[in-house]
């Protein structure tokens, strides 16, 4: 496929996701893998933050003293990094299955496959509004959050859900060609609890692992970006801001080409 052929389909597929069409259809299919999940009642979003929060407690136990003295608002600093972390890791290993979990829908009917991937990510997005939510509210408790904050917070969002996205929609692919990505990614995605820095700061590491988890570590620059918003009452540098928006665009760019191209070879592996 040459550049000419990947631009038109590029933009076909643009138009056809954007069709009022397939909106509507987007909509049911949001709609009906919600009201399939726990998140859809009250006291099921309840059950979902039994997780969240039994982290939340045992981190703060163990990490308030050695890295929490410092920092006002130290449970927020750590729920900020949890559901970060958590959300990139649940979305993006329910992304990597959509294409076989789905392979009749996609073979043998007109919805676009990009629907089924967003219908899936929908429900941990679900999850994640809920928890942003209890963020802001704790926020505004602790004083942080002004007018600033709320006009950063949809920008580093749409970012962070770009590149959750971007990163599911790559691995959809991978799994077709090789199982053993599923393994893989489950053994590396845990680790990122620790090179995230969610119960310390960047600050406290050494120059050379400074730079190492800030700038090779995606999920870091979103990070300090939700923690600048919600703790520091928007304090975040347009360098920052644009790092993570450039992130965001670049891996959901990249991933979408990449899915393209390839699609139709991966949906035969399945």
């Amino acid at each position: 496929m040459n550049r000419h052929d990947s631009g038109q389909r590029f933009r076909i597929r643009i138009k056809r996701l954007a069709s009022p069409a397939n909106r509507n259809v987007l909509l049911e299919m949001v709609r009906a893998n919600i009201k399939a999940s726990d998140y859809h009642s009250f006291l099921g979003g309840m059950w979902s933050l039994i997780g969240t929060t039994a982290m939340l407690a045992v981190l703060y136990f163990v990490f308030s003293k050695r890295f929490g003295q410092d920092i006002k608002g130290y449970p927020l600093y750590l729920l900020a990094g949890i559901i970060s972390v958590n959300f990139f890791i649940t979305a993006t290993t329910y992304l990597l299955k959509v294409l076989i979990f789905n392979r009749d829908i996609a073979l043998n009917s007109t919805i676009p496959r990009e629907n089924l991937m967003l219908a899936t990510i929908s429900i941990n997005a679900w999850k994640l509004g809920i928890e942003l939510v209890i963020c802001t509210l704790l926020s505004i408790a602790y004083g942080f959050y002004t007018w600033r904050s709320a006009l950063l917070f949809f920008p580093v969002l749409l970012a962070f859900l770009a590149l959750v996205f971007g990163v599911g929609l790559a691995l959809s692919l991978f799994y077709c060609f090789a199982r053993d990505v599923e393994h893989v990614w489950v053994i590396f995605s845990r680790l990122f609890l620790f090179i995230t820095p969610v119960f310390y700061t960047v600050e406290s590491l050494s120059p050379t692992m400074r730079t190492l988890i800030l700038y090779l570590n995606p999920l870091t620059p979103f990070l300090k970006a939700l923690r600048a918003i919600f703790l520091h009452g928007g304090a975040l540098a347009a360098s920052e801001l644009a790092h993570c928006l450039i992130l965001g665009s670049a891996a959901l760019s990249l991933s979408y080409f990449i899915f393209l191209r390839w699609e139709g070879a991966a949906l035969d592996r399945t």
